[in-house]
């Protein structure tokens, strides 16, 4: 009997691709002999995998769309999936903390040939929001929501670097206070991470002790200038270590409560939250199982 591949697309995808699903198609089916089934949130509610754990869900699309799956996918349906990763979004972040192949031929060959399976942990909050790549707040959060789905579509993550440099003239307007645990500090960027620091840009030698089981909480120091924050966006797009610059506050932790004032926006692996305060940070129970 055929083996089944689930596909959960981004509604991009297709497009993003110039017929994206039709090749995929052409190297699941027509190539490897999957049989190939599209299926919607729906269909992640409530089908139940095969007992073995071999039912493949490819997911077709970036960040914000695996963020999707693992939200509506039951908790104890998680770790009967096999996950494959076909990268069609802007970021690509899990991908790329995984060094999977971001070209839509060899990402789906790689799946076929199930060469590689890691288990990874999604973070959680307040036991509600999972996430796997990160959670983010502040200017980046704001470059990010206000550059538009067609300037991404053409420019991928090449898309933000213009309007970045535009808003960081703003940086002190997303200043915010926050405490985690016992320490107090003011920022207007915050990014607590699930996955690895490869995922932005950061060269491996960098973050070789990173600890898969810790978050990686970073933040800017509120007392930059204009030329610390070009800086840092320039580093960070030429792939230098920005971890040990002195604008930047980085540190693995555990388990995180993150207070602040009233209700801030986030961004949870590419999806917007609007969220009161205060929020745990923990790692969920269960595991998604990936193809590497």
């Amino acid at each position: 009997m055929k083996q089944t591949i689930y596909i959960y697309a981004n509604p991009w995808f297709d497009a993003r691709f110039k017929c994206g699903i039709s090749r995929l198609y052409q190297i699941f089916s027509r190539q490897c002999g999957f049989n190939l089934k599209i299926i919607d949130e729906e269909f992640l509610r409530k089908n139940i995998p095969a007992g073995d754990c071999s039912d493949i869900l490819v997911i077709a699309g970036g960040d914000g769309t695996l963020h999707r799956a693992i939200n509506t996918i039951p908790d104890n349906i998680l770790e009967k999936y096999l996950f494959g990763i076909m990268p069609g979004g802007t970021a690509n972040e899990f991908a790329k903390s995984l060094g999977l192949p971001l070209i839509l031929e060899e990402a789906a060959l790689a799946i076929t040939r199930q060469k590689s399976i890691t288990r990874r942990k999604i973070g959680i909050i307040n036991k509600e929001y999972r996430f796997a790549t990160g959670f983010l707040y502040g200017i980046a959060c704001h470059i990010l929501r206000e550059t538009s789905e067609i300037t991404k579509f053409y420019l991928g993550e090449y898309a933000y670097p213009l309007p970045g440099l535009f808003a960081i003239s703003n940086y002190s307007d997303f200043i915010k206070k926050f405490w985690i645990n016992s320490l107090e500090f003011r920022t207007a960027y915050l990014l607590i991470n699930n996955a690895s620091l490869r995922s932005k840009n950061i060269p491996a030698d960098s973050i070789k002790s990173e600890d898969k089981n810790l978050f990686s909480f970073i933040y800017l120091y509120s007392e930059i200038s204009f030329g610390d924050l070009t800086r840092l966006m320039l580093k960070n797009q030429a792939g230098n270590n920005i971890l040990e610059d002195p604008a930047i506050f980085y540190k693995p932790k555990g388990d995180i409560k993150l207070e602040f004032e009233g209700t801030l926006e986030f961004m949870l692996d590419g999806e917007f939250y609007k969220m009161p305060s205060p929020l745990e940070f923990e790692h969920s129970e269960y595991k998604i199982r990936v193809i590497v």
